[in-house]
């Protein structure tokens, strides 16, 4: 079943035998019990790896010339799986997308720094992290290969075609990562979860509200709670999927 926030709210507060509400903001309980309910989901967001929350995203780039290959993650994004780039020469008609592979920071570093030997192809820009400044040279005569990543949402690539583009652009990129769903304060927001995963929402919550609000257990919704949980593990994908051992790993997330 699909609740929207109000009924999860009304669910909620009829369960502690609290006051009923036309809207979660009437009361400071009700509102409590609706950021209660963002919070969780956000828990569950995170806990579960939902696949409906696996998504294709564009990369960010930025926006000068002096940083052409510095591209960042969406402030939404809180991981990245793989990072495929546009290769389409002026001289094609059709877009291909060619894997570009992660590289760790310091490989990548000595693998840019070998570039000071020539002098054509290549540029040179300042890169600031972690209140430092250093110097970071890349090809100007290809499409990108690899990249590497600081401060855990900027990346970083060793090239891009100076002929095509200016710098590196978003709509090239075609990333997979996981993405963190709004979650809209709304009488009507109807949080993004298969009919199967409501319940487990709902029993946690309640968990919750009654722990925070009432400094009371609640064993029933918690028992279910945790039913919920691994039945959701079980079922967390509605369509046929490739077995685990085809699944891509994670190169990097945020901690």
């Amino acid at each position: 079943m699909i609740y929207t926030l109000k009924e999860m709210v009304d669910v909620i507060l009829s369960s502690m035998d609290s006051d009923e509400v036309n809207s979660i903001g009437d009361t400071t309980e009700s509102n409590q019990v609706a950021l209660l309910i963002k919070t969780v989901y956000y828990d569950i967001a995170s806990q579960l790896d939902l696949p409906e929350h696996n998504t294709k995203i564009e990369l960010i780039p930025s926006g000068a010339a002096a940083r052409p290959t510095i591209m960042s993650l969406p402030t939404n994004c809180a991981r990245l799986e793989d990072v495929k780039y546009d290769m389409k020469t002026k001289e094609e008609t059709y877009s291909h997308y060619e894997p570009v592979n992660f590289v760790d920071f310091d490989t990548f570093l000595v693998r840019q720094q070998s570039l000071t030997e020539q002098t054509t192809g290549v540029g040179n820009m300042e890169v600031t992290f972690n209140n430092d400044t250093i110097s970071m040279m890349y090809y100007t005569d290809r499409f990108p290969s690899c990249y590497t990543v600081i401060e855990d949402s900027t990346l970083i690539f060793d090239a891009y075609d100076s002929t095509i583009d200016t710098t590196l652009q978003s709509n090239k990129t075609l990333a997979t990562g996981w993405i963190y769903p709004d979650f809209i304060l709304s009488d009507t927001f109807t949080p993004s979860l298969d009919p199967t995963q409501f319940s487990y929402l709902l029993n946690k919550a309640k968990v919750r509200a009654f722990s925070e609000l009432k400094q009371m257990d609640n064993r029933e919704a918690s028992s279910e709670s945790r039913r919920q949980h691994i039945q959701v593990q079980k079922n967390e994908r509605r369509t046929p999927h490739y077995p685990e051992v085809l699944k891509h790993n994670s190169r990097f997330g945020r901690k």
